[in-house]
């Protein structure tokens, strides 16, 4: 069997989530937000790259290095030259192992030039004479202004509430590398959590059904979606959905090894039985619509993975002996204007929530009892 998505993350359809999200997502006190300003000097971050005390490769950034070499040597110009930099930002949670909120590219820049001496400087603008050198083949004066310039570091105290990093990580990283919802979930949920949502969306059995860009953790998010309505009903869904993901991402790393297996063996039972069902068009509205393109419906995904884990193999079997009925019923959801708008309109809202989800567990029901 081919997976039925195979363009990479362009097969996941675009649908109105109305994510426009507010500044603070979540009202908290400021007193809470624990931000010291720290003056630096190179030779301070160079010793903690030296010592793998900063994290320029976490798992939920996967854009490190990128830059090109002439950009980088053009940064390593602007140091010799005096030029101030912008500042950098940290997660200080862990003392001997910072995050990068921003900065990581200038860091990397730093690591292969002083301590890997990976770099060779090229494209120099005005210190022309040093194109082609090392670190270690400049003179001392101008390792000396590198090692010795300054610069100012906001260092994110440990006690932080995460709604407070949150909004720090949204806010200040910049650049075009800017860091996605999902990006920032995993940067502040790191372990458990993390752990599961990656060896789950590089599984076999997720990547037999489900195939989507890894670059920017779309599959990673999809597994979030299944477990978020898991761990929490539908009723009780309160938008926006990437504070409903946050909170969940929290609950899944509390949970045992055990709770965390039975997700997992959910996913995979309602990635089968979903496709048993539906064939390629299981989580497209294609279903429906026979002219329509097949695309990856997250709305639909998260619906009927979460709904269908939760049946037992008597409520399969009862289904399954009635499944052309079931099938042309749910086609004929997607005439109703709701239900339709409530998979690619606004999708986030508490209204639509409720709607596709009280009209599937409606569906199953009716067959299942």
């Amino acid at each position: 069997m081919q997976p039925q998505y195979t363009e990479d993350q362009e097969n996941l359809e675009h649908t109105d989530e109305s994510e426009v999200e507010i500044e603070i997502r979540e009202p908290f006190d400021p007193k809470d937000i624990n931000i010291t300003v720290e003056p630096k000097t190179m030779d301070n971050l160079v010793q903690r790259l030296k010592y793998d005390e900063i994290d320029l490769d976490p798992d939920f950034q996967r854009k490190g290095n990128l830059w090109a070499r002439d950009v980088q040597s053009r940064l390593i110009e602007s140091l010799m030259l005096r030029f101030p930099l912008p500042a950098f930002y940290f997660d200080a949670e862990s003392e001997d192992n910072w995050l990068v909120v921003d900065g990581l590219q200038r860091l990397w820049t730093l690591k292969n030039f002083v301590v890997d001496k990976t770099l060779r400087l090229s494209g120099l603008e005005i210190l022309k004479d040093y194109n082609g050198k090392t670190y270690d083949e400049l003179p001392r004066p101008m390792q000396r202004r590198i090692m010795e310039t300054q610069v100012t570091a906001y260092i994110i105290k440990p006690g932080t509430p995460r709604s407070v990093k949150y909004n720090v990580f949204r806010r200040i990283n910049t650049g075009g590398l800017t860091l996605n919802p999902m990006e920032i979930r995993h940067a502040l949920n790191q372990g458990p959590a993390a752990v599961f949502l990656k060896e789950v969306s590089e599984s076999e059995f997720f990547n037999q059904y489900i195939t989507t860009s890894d670059k920017r953790m779309a599959d990673r998010e999809l597994v979030l979606r299944y477990v978020a309505f898991r761990l929490t009903p539908y009723p009780q869904f309160e938008k926006p959905m990437s504070s409903f993901l946050d909170k969940n991402m929290e609950k899944l790393g509390k949970l045992t090894d055990a709770e965390r297996t039975n997700l997992a063996d959910g996913l995979e039972k309602a990635l089968k039985v979903s496709f048993d069902w539906f064939g390629r068009h299981q989580f497209s509205r294609s279903f429906g619509h026979p002219d329509y393109r097949l695309l990856l419906n997250g709305a639909l995904y998260e619906v009927w993975t979460s709904q269908i884990a939760r049946l037992s193999d008597e409520q399969l079997a009862k289904i399954n002996e009635q499944l052309d009925n079931f099938r042309n019923d749910y086609r004929r959801l997607f005439t109703s204007e709701t239900f339709d708008n409530a998979v690619t309109r606004a999708t986030s809202d508490y209204n639509a929530v409720q709607a596709r989800f009280g009209a599937v567990e409606s569906l199953l029901n009716k067959y299942s009892q």
